[in-house]
C-alpha cells in the first residue's frame, strides 16, 4: 500500500520529467513477442540520454509532454531494441509499419523532398532507407537517374525492393558500404544517426559514397526538444555544425513544428577529414 501510494506521489512531481513506469512494461520486442526485463537486472544511464538494458539495446518510448503535443502512434512506443532480428521483425510487420507511417511522418518526407530538389538528382542512395517510403516518393518524382538503398535489415530490404521495384536495394553495414568512391550525386540519411555509436564514422562514410560537387542530406532529432530514450545522441545545432565543419554546408532548416533539423552539405573535397581511421 506504501509503495503504491509513493509510485502516485512520485508519477505526479516527476512524471513530466522522468519515465516512471511499471516494471512488467518495460522490455524488448523479441521475434512478434514482448518480453519482459526487469530492470533491477541491469544498469540505467542518465535518462535524458538512453537507458541501457543490454550492451547496443535501448528503449523507444515517447515522454509525457509529446505524448500531450501529438497524435498517438504506437509503433513508437512499442520497446524494442536495435538488434538486427529485432528490426527484422518490426520492419516485416504491417501493422506496425502501418503505424509506423502515419500521414504526419509521410508529410516530413515529402517537406524534406521539397527542401531538398535542387539536389537530388542523378544517382541518389538513401542510407538507412527503413521502409522505403523516401525512396518511394524520390523515385516516383521522376527527378532521379537512379535510386539506391542500404540499410542493415533484411526485412527492410525486402520491403523497399516490394515498394520501389526499380530502385537497387541491398543489406550493408553503414560504417562500410560496399559501393565505391563518388558513387554518387546525393546521399541520404535521415533519423539515422542519433541511433548510432560513431556517428563520425558514419558521416564520414556518407561523405566517401558522395561525388565532389554533389550533397550529402542529413535529418535529425532536434536535440534541444527530443527526448526518446532510445536514441543516443542529442545535438544541437551548433554541435552538429561542428561535426562538418570540412564541409560546406548549403542549407539548414527546421522541419515538422521544429523536431527535425534538415541539414544539406556540398562535399567540397577541400580539406577533408571525415575519413575513417585505418584499422577501425
Amino acid at each position: 500500500m506504501w509503495l503504491r501510494l509513493i509510485e502516485k506521489v512520485l508519477r505526479r512531481l516527476l512524471g513530466k520529467h522522468l519515465f516512471i513506469l511499471s516494471k512488467e512494461c518495460e522490455g524488448v520486442l523479441r521475434g512478434k513477442h514482448f518480453a519482459p526485463i526487469d530492470f533491477r537486472d541491469h544498469q540505467v544511464v542518465d535518462k535524458k540520454q538512453y537507458l541501457i538494458t543490454e550492451k547496443g539495446k535501448y528503449k523507444f518510448v515517447p515522454r509525457l509532454d509529446w505524448i500531450a503535443t501529438h497524435a498517438a502512434d504506437t509503433s513508437v512506443q512499442v520497446i524494442v531494441d536495435n538488434a538486427m532480428e529485432s528490426y527484422d521483425e518490426y520492419w516485416a510487420d504491417e501493422r506496425l509499419v502501418s503505424e509506423y507511417l502515419v500521414e504526419a511522418r509521410k508529410d516530413f518526407y515529402r517537406e524534406v523532398l521539397n527542401e531538398c530538389d535542387l539536389f537530388l538528382y542523378g544517382n541518389v542512395i538513401d542510407v538507412g532507407c527503413g521502409p522505403g517510403f523516401f525512396s518511394k516518393v524520390l523515385s516516383s518524382s521522376g527527378k532521379v537517374r537512379a535510386i539506391y538503398g542500404t540499410d542493415f535489415s533484411s526485412a527492410s530490404i525486402k520491403r523497399c525492393r516490394q515498394e520501389v521495384p526499380e530502385g537497387h536495394f541491398f543489406v550493408g553495414d553503414i560504417y562500410r558500404v560496399s559501393c565505391q568512391d563518388g558513387a554518387f550525386d546525393a546521399v541520404v540519411c535521415m533519423e539515422t544517426l542519433e541511433h548510432l555509436e560513431q556517428p563520425a564514422h558514419a558521416i564520414a562514410e556518407l561523405f566517401r559514397l558522395c561525388k565532389i560537387g554533389g550533397h550529402v542530406i542529413i535529418t535529425i532529432p532536434n536535440g534541444v526538444l527530443d527526448e526518446y530514450v532510445g536514441h543516443i545522441n542529442f545535438w544541437t545545432e551548433q554541435k552538429f555544425r561542428a561535426l562538418l565543419s570540412d564541409e560546406r554546408l548549403t542549407k539548414v532548416r527546421y522541419c515538422s513544428t521544429g523536431r527535425v533539423m534538415l541539414f544539406v552539405v556540398e562535399k567540397s573535397g577541400v580539406g577533408h577529414t571525415h575519413a575513417i581511421p585505418h584499422g577501425d
